[in-house]
């Protein structure tokens, strides 16, 4: 299997309306913090230190994951506050300094690619699955200039460009292209009031007074969190999209979220749905999941140095080049 032979895999599989699910691993390319990034916020925090068990809790991080490292320790909820608080700032700050970075449209293209690629071989939609906070997926959908769906109102990038019949072609254009974003842990952006009122004050540099962060922190309690508004609105909706697509992109997502997986794992391995999924490093439970299981349509794109490991139902090999990273992706696609 040689890089033209996986070409026509990618083709072939993301033939049909593919939808696009995004991992944490899709956001470091830009800046945004890892797992292990964030776990050296958190181990830095005076309040977390003070934590009874705060030894342990640290110890853990650096010998599980972050997510099992809070699983396995009690904290106590002025704990777990601060939890949401500390990861909300320290991705909301990377976020807000990609956003005023002046090379901006250039470092999205990627991103943007991806989506005018889908939109204009589809029906002029694209969904957009992810568990990520930050705002790549709009930034990417505004410099294309389509409408964002995400069960909010309203959009980040704004330019005049006046009235003349050309811009008012491009409105409606623009109203026509439709790009769905189903952020099922929340968002930077989203906020909720004592009264349970839920609301988006898009690029805050602080979390508003009174209002706590929409997003879900990382922990087990993100399975109880998901049963509230409006979460438990946009997994059901997520849910409906699986049923819809033709088929699956993965873009650094590690296949480790219960919330997503059952309808994508049902629609790949029951359905027959193609899957295509490009990362850094394949989880093993991608492995499980994907190519050890009985999914008869499965192409995996990993990091193999210089080159790119291939893992798919017609074969293994390595080719050339970082085919694996969703620029040279693009190229090849």
């Amino acid at each position: 299997m040689n890089l033209n032979d996986v070409a026509k895999i990618i083709q072939e599989y993301l033939a049909d309306s593919p939808l696009v699910v995004l991992g944490s691993g899709a956001s470091v390319p830009y800046g945004l913090p890892t797992m292990r990034g964030l776990a050296d916020v958190l181990r830095k925090d005076a309040l977390l230190q003070a934590e009874e068990n705060s030894a342990k809790l640290f110890s853990d991080m650096d010998l599980i994951d972050l997510e099992k490292a809070i699983d396995n320790n009690t904290l106590s909820d002025k704990a777990k506050k601060r939890i949401r608080t500390l990861t909300w700032k320290c991705i909301n700050e990377k976020d807000l300094k990609l956003f005023k970075d002046k090379n901006l449209e250039e470092k999205m293209q990627p991103l943007v690619k991806l989506i005018k690629k889908i939109i204009t071989t589809s029906p002029n939609q694209l969904t957009i699955v992810t568990t990520n906070y930050d705002r790549l997926s709009e930034y990417a959908v505004d410099l294309y200039r389509a409408t964002t769906v995400t069960g909010f109102e309203g959009n980040l990038f704004r330019k005049f460009d006046g009235f003349s019949e050309h811009v008012n072609s491009k409105r409606i254009a623009a109203r026509e292209r439709v790009v769905k974003i189903l952020k099922v842990h929340g968002s930077l952006d989203w906020f909720k009031t004592e009264n349970e009122d839920i609301v988006s004050f898009p690029l805050q540099k602080q979390i508003p007074s009174g209002y706590t962060p929409l997003i879900v922190p990382p922990g087990k309690e993100k399975y109880s969190t998901t049963h509230d508004e409006p979460y438990r609105s946009i997994i059901e909706e997520a849910d409906k999209e699986f049923k819809k697509a033709g088929s699956f992109l993965c873009i650094g997502y590690g296949f480790n979220d219960s919330h997503i997986q059952p309808k994508l794992i049902s629609q790949i391995k029951n359905a027959g749905k193609p899957i295509v999924v490009i990362t850094k490093e394949a989880t093993a439970e991608c492995m499980r999941l994907v190519a050890d299981s009985n999914v008869k349509k499965y192409l995996i794109l990993e990091d193999n140095g210089s080159e790119t490991r291939v893992i798919s139902n017609k074969g293994k090999a390595i080719v050339s080049g970082n085919v694996w990273s969703l620029n040279e992706f693009m190229e090849v696609w």
